[in-house]
Order: structure tokens, then C-alpha cells, then sequence
């Protein structure tokens, strides 16, 4: 199978709610306005739920209380909410995903992790939209849920091979399989018809210098999930976490990130990560 093949047949399996398509239209469309778009949330009893929720968590800090669709969408900007109703989107539709190879809340926890450093890091550093460039960080590693799933036995012998090198996964799949999860992700959100910036991101996590046209995203995002490696990836593979995050060569001076900002920022998404994760995915972590 080829990275389009398995984004093909992982998009048949996990299809984004007809509630975040609508949206999308009725963003694009003058004729709609926010009492409008905060209607079709409202019949989603779930994503509302969810929603409120995360509005009114410590991820956002709010010192009022928000009750209402409507008023988180005077609060936070109807931008900000289309990248909320996105992020609970997916943590729906890959509910339904099922893989031996990984330990999926141990996946989704590293994955939330690095989406929230990901704003931690946009929000200090005054680099990107912080609400897009979360659902990009969460976003960064969803082909390999569809490697997985498609492909138990190949994921299996890079998985081995990972565990017995020096190599960063990305590059043992290359050798095994020909190809990498940031291509399958690539091609999976293409499919569903997402926002290029989610795309490239996530097609260029690894080799932020690549992106043509959403660099500043890319290193954010590359930045992030090299800070997140404490922070298990779901597979059951044990690797030295004592060792400096892997950067690219030109990160750190482009992100102006010191080990003092790390780990300030560490403490924060520690907590935030565990309430958001509850929230997404409806339970607690394990």
C-alpha cells in the first residue's frame, strides 16, 4: 500500500462529523452569521458539551464563567472556536480506530501534549494563530495511527527495527515501509478536506525547513513535539527520555527557546494536557 492508499482506506474507516463540514460552509458563506453557526453547534448535545468544557478550563483561563455557545463565540472568535469543534472532530471520528501496536490514550496523551506546548510555545514567542497552531501540534502524528491500523504486520517490523536503533522512527519507516507517517498524515487530512496549514505541518514536522508556506507553524510544531518526548508516543518501545530533545540544527536559534522557557512552559502543558485529554476524549487518562 502506498501513503495514500492507507489514508484512502483510514478515511472511509474515520469520517469528521457532518457538524464541522457545515461550519466550514457557513464560515465561507456571507449570509450566515454567529447566532447562525452556534445553532448547528448547539444540535451536537456532545460537541457542545465538550466545547464548554475546554472553554472553560484552565487552557484558556477565563475569569467568567461561559454557559452558552454563543458566548464563548463573542468570547473566543469564531476562528478560535472552528479550531476547537476541529480538534473534538477528530478525537471523534479516531475513537472508532482500533490498533494492538500502541496504547492509543498513551498516543493521544503525547499527541495533546504537543499541541498544547505547541501554543504554549506560539503564544510566548508570538509566532502563529495559538488556537490553529494547537490543533496542528495535535494533529502532527495521526498517520501513525493509520499505519497501524492498516498495516499491523509491516508497523510491527518497524517497530522492531526502531527498537534496536539509533534512528528516529520516521527514518526506520522510510527504510521499511518507503515511506513516513507525516506522508500518511499529510494525505489523510487532505482527504478530509482540511485547512493546508494542517497539511504541511504536518507533512513537515520533521524537516521544518522543507515548509514553503507555513514555516514559522512548522518549526513551532517541530520545536513542540521534540519537547514532548517525555511524553510517551503510544508504542511500546523504551528509549533514553534523560537525552536532550533532538531539534533540527537550525532550531533553537529560529525559536529562541532556553532550557529556562522549556521548562516553565513544561509545567504548564503537565497539567493542561491531562484536563484537555479528559475533555477530548470524554474519560480521564488510564
Amino acid at each position: 500500500m502506498t501513503a495514500d492508499e492507507i489514508a484512502a482506506h483510514t478515511a472511509n474507516l474515520a469520517s469528521l462529523p457532518r457538524a464541522y463540514h457545515r461550519i466550514n460552509e457557513m464560515l465561507a458563506d456571507t449570509r450566515y452569521s454567529v447566532a447562525d453557526i452556534g445553532k448547528v453547534i448547539r444540535h451536537e448535545p456532545a460537541l457542545t458539551a465538550r466545547l464548554l468544557r475546554l472553554v472553560n478550563s484552565a487552557y484558556f483561563g477565563l475569569a467568567t464563567r461561559i454557559d452558552s455557545v454563543p458566548l464563548a463565540i463573542s468570547v473566543l472568535g469564531i476562528r478560535a472556536l472552528h479550531e476547537l469543534v476541529l480538534a473534538t472532530s477528530v478525537a471523534s471520528a479516531f475513537a472508532r480506530i482500533d490498533t494492538q501496536l500502541v496504547d492509543v490514550a498513551d498516543f493521544w496523551h503525547h499527541s495533546v501534549y504537543c499541541g498544547i506546548m505547541a501554543r504554549l510555545l506560539s503564544k510566548r514567542l508570538r509566532i502563529a494563530e495559538s488556537e490553529q497552531i494547537f490543533v496542528a501540534g495535535l494533529l502532527h502524528d495521526i498517520g501513525k495511527l493509520a499505519i497501524y491500523q492498516q498495516l499491523p504486520e509491516h508497523s510491527e517490523q518497524v517497530l522492531s527495527r526502531f527498537a534496536d536503533s539509533n534512528d528516529p522512527l520516521y527514518r526506520v519507516e522510510q527504510k521499511v515501509l518507503g515511506f513516513t507517517h507525516a506522508a500518511v498524515g499529510k494525505a489523510l487530512l487532505h482527504r478530509w478536506g482540511l485547512p493546508a496549514v494542517f497539511c504541511e505541518v504536518t507533512a513537515y514536522h520533521h524537516h521544518p525547513n522543507r515548509s514553503r508556506h507555513y514555516r514559522d507553524e512548522s518549526w513551532v510544531v517541530h520545536a513542540a513535539d521534540a519537547l514532548s518526548a517525555k511524553i510517551e508516543p503510544g508504542h511500546k518501545i523504551t528509549r533514553d527520555h534523560t537525552a536532550p530533545p533532538s531539534f533540527e540544527p537550525n532550531a533553537r536559534p529560529r525559536i529562541a527557546l532556553t532550557a529556562s522557557l522549556a521548562e516553565e512552559l513544561a509545567v504548564d502543558a503537565d497539567a493542561q494536557s491531562i484536563e484537555v485529554y479528559g475533555m477530548l476524549f470524554g474519560n480521564p487518562l488510564p
